[in-house]
């Protein structure tokens, strides 16, 4: 029955588009009346009990509507629709059943509204997307649906937008990307907002995919994301992006790992807590990735490969003491030369900056 009450509330924010403003506003962002259409876009009609309305005439009762997650209660217990004046993107399984929705504002917060819990839909189990995948695709993981959509548009049939039903990456969504394309073949690209809490999130996500194939990143700068990336510059940018601002995953998590010591690299103290931080990131690694994480911390931080390697090892380097180390000088001189020691007193290697 849920599942019936998905199809005509899409049918019903599909019959409402045109009036509204969510048809040319997608098309100033780059998404053309037949990208609309295949994606089943529609609108949510600013009033408080329109999709309420048409479901109870369809002859559905309050409990199932309300069950379904597509109204909900107000304050005064009346039964409202839980999606107003929004660009309503359905979230499908694979076999392009729709189970829930995800409305976008045009100017109020939150600028994304996804539908609750149901029994249908758990938002840490699916992705907004996993209909539009076919054979040969490498799937992409966004922030936002309209992501999802510009990296499919640009992607040309070889790239496919996947957006996160949450705030972040969860091990039931891998397991269902897995199953609906198996990722040690294909890989995956994540693509978050270019900023640093993007980049984070990147990072975040690696635990999650360091076995599934190539697990590389889409690195934009800050403030951007493919959807304005889109609809700034066009699509042959943002696939142009695709093919050249690629980097293996792994290195973000080694950049969030040294980032908090990025003012003190110039102290062996701050060295030293990089190079703790880093071999910790790198012991957590898939094989795969370790030996170019250990090259770039070495070059990073100017230890050579064997101290990084057995920091490495050692994981946390417990054993590394930073009183065990002579302080810069402020201001004036030459940097000291003493020889960097571990606290069981042997040298480590490196030469002191």
């Amino acid at each position: 029955m849920l599942t019936a009450i998905h199809r005509h509330a899409e049918r019903f924010y599909q019959a409402h588009l045109g009036g509204s403003w969510v048809p040319d506003y997608l098309r100033k962002r780059g998404f053309d009346d037949d990208v609309q259409r295949q994606w089943r876009i529609g609108y949510a009609p600013n009033e408080w009990r329109a999709l309420t309305r048409h479901l109870r005439r369809l002859g559905y009762t309050d409990t199932a509507i309300e069950a379904s997650g597509l109204s909900r209660r107000s304050t005064r217990g009346m039964l409202i629709d839980f999606f107003r004046d929004r660009a309503m993107f359905p979230i499908t399984k694979q076999d392009a059943t729709t189970i829930a929705f995800i409305g976008r504002s045009r100017d109020k917060e939150p600028k994304y509204l996804n539908s609750p819990n149901t029994p249908i839909y758990t938002k840490g189990r699916t992705m907004f997307g996993l209909h539009a995948f076919t054979p040969g695709t490498t799937p992409v993981i966004t922030e936002g649906p309209l992501d999802a959509l510009a990296i499919t548009v640009a992607g040309r049939g070889h790239l496919a937008g996947l957006a996160l039903c949450g705030t972040s990456l969860t091990p039931d969504q891998v397991k269902t990307l897995d199953i609906a394309h198996d990722l040690s073949a294909s890989g995956v690209l994540v693509a978050l907002d270019g900023d640093r809490a993007g980049r984070h999130a990147a990072a975040r996500a690696y635990p999650l995919l360091k076995d599934a194939g190539t697990a590389a990143a889409l690195v934009l700068p800050a403030d951007w994301d493919p959807a304005s990336v889109l609809g700034d510059a066009g699509a042959n940018t943002l696939s142009t992006l695709l093919r050249e601002q690629v980097r293996p995953l792994a290195d973000l998590v080694i950049d969030a790992a040294i980032e908090p010591w990025q003012r003190s690299l110039q102290y062996p103290e701050g060295r030293i807590g990089a190079l703790r931080a880093a071999g910790a990131a790198i012991a957590a690694m898939a094989p795969h990735d370790v030996a170019r994480q250990v090259a770039r911390v070495a070059a990073w931080l100017n230890f050579d490969h064997a101290t990084v390697t057995e920091t490495t090892a050692d994981s946390v380097t417990s054993r590394l003491v930073i009183t065990d180390f002579p302080v810069a000088p402020t201001s004036g001189g030459t940097a000291a030369r003493s020889m960097e020691r571990r606290s069981d007193g042997r040298p480590l290697r490196g030469p002191t900056p």
